[in-house]
């Protein structure tokens, strides 16, 4: 899937998002769970999302925020050199 090695996402989700809307994203268009840590860790390393220094509104149950992200580039490209295409 296109999703492993490149930014393709960027079009599914919205400007701002936190890791769990990009995990749910990626779940549904892998069709396999997605550990949001795992997709956090590769996708930073990637240079693919980076935070944007601000957070979600806690919802009803309250607890912390979470942290927003946004995608790096607006454009497609492949993020790992090594892939296969």
């Amino acid at each position: 899937a296109k999703l492993s090695y490149t930014n393709i996402g960027f079009a599914l989700a919205p400007g701002e998002f936190a890791l769990s809307t990009l995990r749910d994203i990626y779940s549904a268009a892998l069709g396999h769970p997605v550990d949001a840590t795992n997709l956090q860790r590769v996708l930073e390393r990637r240079h693919v999302i980076t935070r944007t220094g601000t957070t979600a509104r806690s919802g009803r149950s309250g607890g912390r925020p979470a942290a927003l992200y946004r995608f790096a580039d607006a454009r497609y490209r492949v993020t790992d050199e090594f892939a296969a295409l």
